[in-house]
C-alpha cells in the first residue's frame, strides 16, 4: 500500500470517528426548555414533526399526544417515542430525533473585568469560569481572582479562585462577580438581577444607602425581585425590601464597605 492511500485512509477513517463522537455526545445531550427538536419516522412522512420544548416540558407529537422530554438524554426521548408508537401504531418504528435549535444559555460576568456584562454558552458545548472571565475580556489589574463570587439561579452563592478552581463549569442564568483587592477596604459589590453587576465605590466621607447602590450598579433589569434583596455583612445575611422602602413603609438601609449585595430573580 502506497503512502498517499494509507494517508488517505486514515484521514477517512479520522473524519467517521469524529462525526461518530459527535454523533453520540449528541444523543447524550440533557433536553433542556426552549430546545427545537425535529423528529422524522422512516416511511411516516406525515408524523414529521417539529416543535420546540416548552415550560412544561412537554412536546406534543402525532397520534401519540404530548411527551414530557424535558432533562432526558435524546436518546432516552428518542426510545420512549419510539416504543409509544410501536405500542398501538407502528411496527419496528425507526424514530430518529434531533435537535434542530439550542435553547440560548447565558451567564452575567460583572466586577473587575474589562468588558462586563452577558457572556452566550458555546452551542452543544460547557463554559467554565475561566472560559466566561476571559469572554468578559479578562481581570483588570485591581482584580481579587482568588475570591470570585459565582450566584447561581436558585440563589446559592458559593467563592472560587480562579487558579485552582477555573474549570469549574458554570449553568445557564449564573451570576460571576469578580471583586477588587481593596473590596474590604473601600467598595461594596452587587450581584445577580441588576444592569451592570460588580463593584460600586463606597464613598470616603458619608454614607452609601441601598438604593443608592444599585442605581450605581444600573438598576435593577427587568426579572429582578425587589422584595427581598439579600444582604451579606460578616457572615450574616440580612433581607431587605426595597419596594417597602422605596413606599415609605420601611426606613432606609445604609450599606458598610465590604458588603455584597444579591438582587434574585422574581419568581412569578
Amino acid at each position: 500500500m502506497s503512502a498517499l492511500l494509507r494517508y488517505i485512509l486514515l484521514s477517512l477513517a479520522c473524519v467517521f470517528a469524529s462525526g461518530t463522537l459527535q454523533a453520540a455526545d449528541t444523543k447524550e445531550y440533557t433536553l433542556q426548555k426552549d430546545d427545537t427538536l425535529k423528529m422524522v419516522v422512516f416511511q411516516e412522512p406525515e408524523l414529521a414533526t417539529e416543535a420546540q420544548i416548552g415550560k412544561s416540558g412537554y412536546v406534543s407529537f402525532p397520534l401519540i399526544g404530548n411527551v414530557k422530554v424535558i432533562d432526558k438524554s435524546l436518546k432516552q426521548a428518542e426510545d420512549e417515542i419510539k416504543a409509544l408508537y410501536e405500542k398501538d401504531y407502528l411496527v419496528n418504528a425507526n424514530v430518529n430525533l434531533s435537535i434542530h435549535g439550542y435553547a440560548e444559555k447565558w451567564v452575567i460576568v460583572g466586577g473587575d473585568v474589562r468588558r462586563p456584562g452577558t457572556i452566550p454558552f458555546p452551542e452543544e458545548g460547557a463554559l467554565d469560569l475561566r472560559g466566561a472571565v476571559a469572554q468578559a475580556g479578562g481581570q483588570l489589574e485591581t482584580a481579587n481572582v482568588s475570591r470570585i463570587i459565582v450566584r447561581s439561579k436558585s440563589g446559592a452563592i458559593n467563592t472560587y479562585s480562579l487558579k485552582s478552581s477555573g474549570s469549574r463549569i458554570l449553568k445557564h442564568g449564573d451570576s460571576v462577580t469578580v471583586p477588587r483587592l481593596t473590596l474590604k477596604k473601600s467598595t461594596v459589590t452587587i450581584s445577580g438581577n441588576v444592569n451592570r453587576p460588580g463593584i460600586v465605590e463606597y464613598p470616603k466621607e458619608g454614607k452609601l444607602d441601598i438604593i443608592t447602590a444599585i442605581a450605581q450598579a444600573g438598576g435593577f433589569d427587568r426579572i429582578a425581585y425587589k422584595n427581598a434583596v439579600t444582604v451579606h455583612r460578616n457572615q450574616r445575611q440580612t433581607l431587605v425590601d426595597l419596594r417597602a422602602i422605596q413606599e415609605g413603609k420601611a426606613k432606609m438601609y445604609f450599606l458598610e464597605a465590604g458588603d455584597l449585595i444579591v438582587v434574585r430573580e422574581s419568581r412569578f
